[in-house]
């Protein structure tokens, strides 16, 4: 299975919710996958790298591989074992990048509240249905302000729930940023948990 994180804007938290769904879907359910890092700033490979030097072993790898779908599948021999989890650049400028949009058989998009955020994902929700209408989109609130009332809320939600799958919110909390290959924070087990099995359980079981 091909997991995709995408969006047209930075800083929504791609990298960091890969990581988080790669250690979810590892030791929660104890899958066998791998994270493949295409954003340009290779902010996964960076953390890859930090955990050989501390010699601690992974819970999978993290790498960066430039070739299409079909071609890693059958190298892994990941057909019906392995989930291949992408972190998509907020660029898409090359062919892979499109292959694995076009392979892609779930698409998770985290986005904030913000008007330009909104933009930014519907804009990416509409490159997804013209190259991947197939696949499930899932819109994934993230890093929202606890206690603060967003008054566009429940229109931005129509808009976007005519395209996916709205997930529970993952509220902001600092220990996101201590989310690594090796390991996810206690402290975030109570925010991360209601959207990954959301997510595990509505349309990943269907297909593993």
């Amino acid at each position: 299975m091909i997991i995709v994180f995408g969006s047209t804007k930075g800083g929504v938290g791609k990298s960091t919710l890969s990581l988080a769904l790669a250690n979810y879907l590892t030791q929660e359910h104890r899958k066998k996958l791998r994270v493949l890092d295409l954003d340009f700033k290779q902010s996964l490979v960076d953390i890859a790298e930090k955990t050989k030097i501390l010699e601690i072993s992974p819970l999978y790898p993290i790498n960066t591989k430039d070739t299409n779908p079909s071609e890693l599948l059958k190298t892994s021999g990941a057909e019906s074992t392995e989930n291949i989890i992408v972190d998509l650049p907020c660029y898409l400028d090359a062919k892979v990048h499109y292959s694995f949009l076009r392979s892609a058989d779930l698409i998770c998009c985290p986005f904030a509240y913000d008007e330009f955020t909104v933009k930014a994902t519907l804009l990416f929700a509409l490159l997804v249905v013209k190259v991947n209408p197939l696949a499930p989109i899932v819109f994934i609130p993230n890093r929202i302000k606890k206690n603060i009332y967003i008054e566009s809320k429940q229109e931005i939600e129509k808009v976007l729930s005519g395209f996916g799958r709205i997930s529970p919110t993952l509220y902001d909390k600092i220990d996101f940023q201590r989310i690594s290959n090796v390991h996810t924070p206690a402290t975030l087990l109570s925010t991360l948990l209601p959207a990954l099995d959301d997510l595990y359980e509505t349309i990943m079981r269907k297909k593993n």
